[in-house]
């Protein structure tokens, strides 16, 4: 039913869950499983992640959010690993839900396993405002995963 999974993560403990749940599910249906990174645009001085480093100090941001999307990325892989999944791993710059989205598409994705709430919103009772904006918007299935 499924053939490619992706799981977004921010590389997060609320992220967790949803990992472990994708790993299940791509088992499941012996999926391909794609796990993203999405380094976020950060307004400082009119700049954001992924646009021409203007001072050193900025590219250092930068690398420091591509070097925990690896970090990230690379513990879903060794984790999917374990149980003989083919993983591909990626890291994109923009808005985290569309390049979410973007990435779905563009990957022939089959289904979306992500968390309820991130890094920035695990204190927030809805939804986090990525995980709902993907909800939204998806053309395929999304799996959201709450935090025990």
């Amino acid at each position: 039913m499924y053939d490619r999974i992706l799981v977004p993560t921010d590389g997060s403990d609320p992220a967790a869950a949803a990992i472990e749940e994708a790993i299940g599910l791509a088992r499941q249906n012996d999926a391909e499983l794609h796990a993203l990174y999405v380094v976020e645009p950060i307004p400082l001085g009119g700049f954001s992640a992924g646009a021409e480093p203007a001072s050193a100090e900025w590219g250092d941001i930068v690398e420091k959010q591509e070097r925990e999307g690896a970090d990230a990325t690379a513990q879903i892989a060794e984790r999917a690993g374990e149980h003989g999944l083919e993983v591909v791993e990626a890291i994109e710059h923009g808005k985290p839900h569309a390049q979410i989205l973007e990435y779905a598409d563009e990957h022939e994705i089959d289904a979306i396993v992500m968390g309820t709430h991130g890094r920035s919103g695990a204190d927030r009772l809805v939804l986090g405002s990525v995980t709902e904006k993907v909800v939204r918007k998806s053309d395929v299935p999304v799996l959201t995963v709450r935090r025990d």
